[in-house]
């Protein structure tokens, strides 16, 4: 274990295996430039981070991480107040291009020569993601337990560890940079910026879907118009901005009736729908059975 800094009641400790890091802090009134040396993973366990890359701000909270590459310049700023709580990793270029080139192989499902390329050059896109909905972000939260148990820098931290990390890294990147390459453009900046933005309308969708919700309203919160949105979310997510809501709609649905054992008519006015006989057709046409077979078999 090394201590790194304590000052003015700030603290950060952390575990060095071979320049690979692990640093947990406690942190308040902070302000450090970044430059990326390898590959960094910022995951807040409490309070915000604001971080700045390469001209984006990035105000990252709680259950939240933010990842970036050796291409990343900027700096990391935390207010007054309450002390903020955050593990920083740190995974040298070499180890993460070994597990890149490990996919990359004839054999593998996904043999791609520009995906090494790609986690290494300004083309990966700086991204701020929810711990709930990734691979990595999984481990990220069993992590958080071990800092809530004391335990995270009492137990040994070699090279299994950091490799368990590309390989999640890896896995969760491999559908952005297939839809990254989607987008129609040759300049990376202007691919990453498009990207935002129709994660913005996913986002917007994924929050709002159980209530009346508008195409052009999502267009509007992507800063694009409703047909390039249209045009673009479709190249980029393998489905119309439409089809991902009436699936979003039905999956809840589905959910309401099979977990929280909800009658047809409370999962479809929940979930957005407003016409019951046209959500029982959907519903059938989606799944193969009715809401009510589905209800009658989940209850089994």
């Amino acid at each position: 274990m090394i201590h790194l800094s304590e000052q003015n009641k700030n603290v950060l400790e952390g575990v060095n295996y071979r320049n690979n890091l692990l640093v947990v802090s406690s942190l308040k009134e902070f302000y450090h430039p970044i430059k990326s040396h390898g590959f960094a993973i910022k995951y807040v366990l409490n309070g915000v981070e604001h971080y700045t890359l390469n001209g984006q701000a990035y105000p990252v909270g709680a259950g939240n991480y933010l990842l970036s590459n050796n291409t990343s310049d900027g700096h990391v700023e935390i207010d007054k107040g309450e002390f903020v709580k955050g593990i920083c990793i740190n995974i040298v270029p070499e180890l993460l291009a070994d597990v890149v080139a490990s996919r990359q192989r004839p054999d593998t499902a996904y043999p791609d020569a520009n995906l090494g390329h790609f986690f290494s050059s300004h083309l990966f896109l700086e991204q701020q993601y929810s711990a709930t909905n990734t691979r990595l972000g999984h481990l990220l939260r069993q992590l958080h337990t071990d800092f809530l148990q004391n335990d995270l820098l009492n137990f040994p931290i070699e090279n299994d560890f950091f490799y368990t990390l590309s390989e999640l890294i890896v896995a969760d990147q491999i559908p952005v940079f297939k839809q990254l390459h989607a987008i129609p453009s040759l300049k990376p900046s202007t691919k990453k910026d498009i990207y935002r933005r129709l994660h913005r309308g996913k986002e917007c969708i994924d929050a709002l879907f159980q209530f009346p919700l508008a195409i052009e309203t999502v267009a509007t919160e992507a800063c694009l118009s409703e047909y390039h949105f249209f045009r673009l979310f479709k190249q980029v997510f393998g489905q119309t901005p439409h089809q991902y809501l009436h699936q979003k709609r039905l999956n809840h649905a589905a959910q309401l009736l099979g977990r929280e054992r909800a009658s047809v008519t409370e999962a479809a006015i929940a979930s957005g729908f407003a016409d019951i006989h046209a959500f029982s057709k959907a519903f059938k046409k989606h799944f193969g059975v009715s809401p009510t077979s589905w209800l009658q078999k989940e209850s089994f």
